[in-house]
C-alpha cells in the first residue's frame, strides 16, 4: 500500500506540473493571437485602444474553459508515453497497479479539474464574453460617431454600408445618402435627415423624409418616398487573423438553448479524454514522444470540431438529442473505452508504412480541420 501510495503521488505530481505548464503555454498563445488581432483593428480604427486588454481579460475564461480539457489531455498524454518511454510503467504493473488503478489514482486531480472547467465553462464564460461584446459594442459606437465627418463617405461597418451626409450637429444629420455596397439589389436610401442611435448591440438608422431606391441592377427602376425609415446595423468586431477560431470562440447563435448544451458540454469531454490519453499515450520504448504529442493535438482538434458541427447542425427540433451534445459524447466515449479495452492504439500504428508520413499526414489533418474552425 505504501509503495502505491508514492506511486499515485508520483504520477499526479508529473501531470499537475505539467498542466499547469501547458495551460500557461497556451493561454499566452491564444492571448499573443488575439492581442494581435485587435490591435489591427485598432489601427484600422474600428477599436479604440484602451479598451483592449479589457477585453482580453473579460474573454480569459472563455479561453480557459476550451484550454483546460485540451492541458489535462496533452499532460497525461505526456506522461503515459513518458512511462512507456523509460519503461517506467511496468514499475506500476510490477507493484499490482493496472491501468485500471492508474485512472483510480488521478481521479481525484481529474474531479477538480472537471469541476473548475464547468464552473468556467458554464457560468463565468457566457458573463465574461458578453461584457466584452457589451464593452466592444458600447466602444465602437461612441468611437464611431466621434469619427463621422461631413461630405465624406463613411463605413459604418464590416460588410460595406457607407454614408454620406452634409452636416452633423451631434443629434442629426442631414442631405444624407446611404447604400451597402455588397447588396446585390444595391439600394441608395437618399434622406432629409437621420438620427442614429444604439439599441442591444445595434447601431439605428432612423431617416426622415426621404426616398430610397430599391434594386438599382434591375431593369424596372422605381422609387418610393417616406417620412420615417428605419435601418439597423450590427455593430461587430472583424478580425483578420487567419486562424482566430471564429466557430469556437466568436460563434453566433440566436438560440440559448445551444449555447447553454455548447458551454455544458465542454466539461464532459475530459471523460473520453481520459480514456483517450492511456490509448494514444502508449508508446514503444525509445519511439519519442513527438509523435504522440502530435496525435493528441489532432484527436483534441478533431473531437472539437465535430461537436461544433453537430452544434450547427441545430435546427430547433428535437432538443433531445442536443443536451449537452451527447451524441458526439457518446461515439468517442464508446471508441476510447472499446480502444482501450483492446489494449492500445496496436491497430493504428500498421495504417502507415512509415512515422514520417504520418507525422506529415497528422499535421496537414490540424491545418485543416483549424482552417474549418476559423471560417
Amino acid at each position: 500500500m505504501y509503495k502505491k501510495n508514492i506511486l499515485a503521488i508520483h504520477l499526479n505530481s508529473q501531470i499537475f506540473k505539467g498542466f499547469f505548464a501547458i495551460l500557461f503555454i497556451l493561454t499566452a498563445l491564444i492571448f499573443s493571437s488575439r492581442l494581435v488581432g485587435y490591435f489591427e483593428q485598432a489601427a484600422a480604427g474600428s477599436l479604440n485602444p484602451n479598451i483592449i486588454f479589457s477585453v482580453i481579460l473579460l474573454r480569459l475564461p472563455d479561453f480557459l474553459a476550451l484550454l483546460i480539457p485540451f492541458a489535462f489531455f496533452l499532460s497525461l498524454l505526456l506522461v503515459i508515453s513518458e512511462l512507456y518511454n523509460s519503461n517506467g510503467i511496468y514499475a506500476y504493473f510490477s507493484a499490482g497497479v493496472s491501468r485500471l488503478r492508474l485512472i483510480k489514482h488521478i481521479t481525484p486531480f481529474f474531479l477538480v479539474t472537471m469541476v473548475a472547467c464547468s464552473l468556467i465553462s458554464i457560468y463565468l464564460a457566457p458573463y465574461g464574453k458578453a461584457l466584452s461584446k457589451e464593452l466592444i459594442a458600447e466602444q465602437s459606437y461612441e468611437d464611431k460617431l466621434s469619427m463621422l465627418q461631413p461630405n465624406k463617405l463613411v463605413n459604418l461597418d464590416e460588410v460595406g454600408s457607407y454614408l454620406y451626409f452634409k452636416s452633423y450637429d451631434g443629434d442629426r444629420m442631414t442631405g444624407v445618402t446611404f447604400f451597402v455596397q455588397d447588396d446585390p439589389a444595391l439600394s441608395i436610401i437618399k434622406a432629409k435627415e437621420l438620427e442614429i442611435s444604439n439599441i442591444d448591440n445595434k447601431m439605428i438608422l432612423n431617416f426622415k423624409n426621404g426616398s430610397i431606391y430599391p434594386d438599382l441592377n434591375s431593369s424596372n427602376q422605381i422609387d418610393a418616398s417616406f417620412k420615417d425609415l428605419t435601418h439597423s446595423i450590427e455593430i461587430g468586431l472583424a478580425t483578420s487573423n487567419p486562424l482566430s477560431l471564429t466557430k469556437l470562440l466568436d460563434y453566433k447563435n440566436q438560440s440559448n438553448f445551444i449555447q447553454n448544451q455548447w458551454n455544458a458540454s465542454i466539461p464532459i469531454m475530459l471523460i473520453a479524454l481520459l480514456l483517450l490519453s492511456f490509448v494514444f499515450g502508449k508508446e514503444n520504448p525509445r519511439s519519442g514522444r513527438e509523435g504522440g504529442l502530435v496525435t493528441g493535438v489532432l484527436i483534441y482538434i478533431f473531437y472539437l470540431s465535430v461537436l461544433v458541427a453537430f452544434r450547427e447542425s441545430y435546427t430547433g427540433d428535437l432538443n433531445l438529442f442536443y443536451h449537452f451534445l451527447w451524441p458526439v459524447h457518446l461515439v468517442f466515449l464508446f471508441f476510447g473505452t472499446l480502444l482501450f479495452w483492446l489494449d492500445g492504439r496496436i491497430a493504428f500504428r500498421n495504417l502507415f508504412s512509415g512515422s514520417r508520413i504520418k507525422t506529415v499526414l497528422t499535421i496537414f489533418l490540424i491545418f485543416f480541420l483549424l482552417v474549418w474552425l476559423s471560417s
